[in-house]
């Protein structure tokens, strides 16, 4: 899958700048805060109707205006083709800070929802952001394992909205409801789709892992000569022992539910649930978020992102667009070796931003290519 071209009107500090993308190398050069990200941010946004880096759309338009635009072309390995624009408006009449906005999305000057998107257009972002998922917390970790369910399951992303829309009004009855009496009848309404859909996304998690460990491993043991390997492991906040039987974890996440109502009422919050759920990161049977070096946790983060990729393009029959964030000045020499390498072979676009000059000839050396010149919200040029 190849992104041909994007137009940017009033998308973050651009005006209206239109790029013209190479199917298989595009590299984005320049000082900090010119406008990089911003590309790196506007394809993705182009091909998931949402953005990576902000849940309020009305950041991504420009400052001094009310509206931005995104249009593109979107090409399958198949020759499909597809024109995709996007416009998202303010249309909040007060000052705010963080105004309300609506989003238009038309594909081949059809109407479409987000979810449209999702079910064709899967792309993989890395970011520094993405190299803290060893060491940093459960919601960390969950959010990078949703995001790759999603991309392989695009009706997941359903289930965990409404999932964590019914958690949040459990949590206002528990808030909110003073007796006992009246608590207890009204949270077996919301009990009732607690474990209705925790059991979907537990279950989705589980096989999720289960894929991401078959890859992982061998992808690992290629970054580290066969030195280590790599597992996940879920750590559930519902389940004791492994299980993919659907009946049998919502009997177990009901029990639980049921069994934590006293402590839910006393801590005025729902304590059960996969919104509690992690998964260990293990390496050679050690917990790299506690024991391992900053080495070894990037080595993972690396093969997991990898994974995440391998997987997809099982998927789909080809390769998503492989977004790289300002990830490569983050990466030790021998693991920018690792990356490159994987560029260099794989039939897939790339779209880097800060990239060492050494590491640039080297790819330019070997794969076709785009160089774009980015500053102060202009791409000042492009050369092959």
């Amino acid at each position: 899958m190849n992104v041909n071209k994007i137009r940017l009107i009033h998308f973050r500090n651009f005006w209206d700048v239109s790029l013209d993308f190479h199917s298989s190398l595009n590299v984005f050069i320049g000082n900090n805060a010119q406008g990089k990200t911003n590309i790196i941010e506007s394809i993705y946004t182009l091909l998931r109707g949402a953005s990576y880096r902000s849940k309020d759309d009305c950041n991504l338009i420009n400052w001094k205006e009310k509206k931005s635009y995104l249009l593109g072309e979107v090409q399958k390995d198949n020759k499909e083709c597809f024109q995709i624009n996007i416009l998202i408006q303010n249309i909040d009449q007060q000052d705010h800070l963080y105004p309300k906005t609506k989003k238009v999305i038309k594909v081949n000057k059809k109407y479409q929802k987000k979810s449209w998107l999702l079910q064709r257009f899967n792309p993989v972002i890395f970011t520094p952001e993405d190299l803290q998922i060893v060491k940093s917390s459960p919601t960390v970790r969950r959010k990078f394992l949703d995001e790759v369910i999603i991309n392989l399951n695009p009706i997941y992303d359903q289930y965990l909205k409404d999932y964590n829309r019914i958690l949040f009004q459990r949590n206002i009855l528990l808030k909110n409801e003073k007796k006992v009496g009246n608590l207890i009848k009204q949270l077996s309404i919301w009990d009732e789709k607690i474990v209705e859909l925790g059991t979907l996304i537990i279950l989705y998690r589980i096989k999720t892992l289960q894929l991401l460990n078959q890859k992982v491993k061998s992808l690992h043991q290629m970054m580290t000569e066969n030195k280590e390997t790599l597992k996940l492991k879920y750590n559930s906040n519902v389940l004791t022992s492994f299980t993919e039987d659907k009946e049998e974890i919502s009997r177990i996440l009901k029990q639980k539910i049921n069994n934590a109502q006293g402590r839910d009422f006393k801590l005025k919050v729902t304590t059960v649930g996969p919104h509690r759920d992690d998964y260990f990161i293990i390496n050679n049977k050690i917990d790299l978020g506690i024991y391992g070096s900053q080495g070894q946790q990037r080595t993972a983060v690396l093969a997991l992102k990898m994974a995440e990729l391998e997987i997809l393009q099982e998927k789909e029959n080809e390769y998503p667009p492989l977004l790289l964030d300002d990830v490569m000045s983050e990466l030790d020499l021998e693991r920018r070796r690792f990356l490159m390498q994987l560029i260099i072979e794989k039939p897939m676009q790339t779209f880097i931003t800060n990239i060492n000059p050494d590491d640039l000839t080297q790819l330019k050396s070997i794969k076709d290519s785009k160089v774009f010149r980015v500053r102060n919200g202009q791409v000042e040029g492009n050369e092959q």
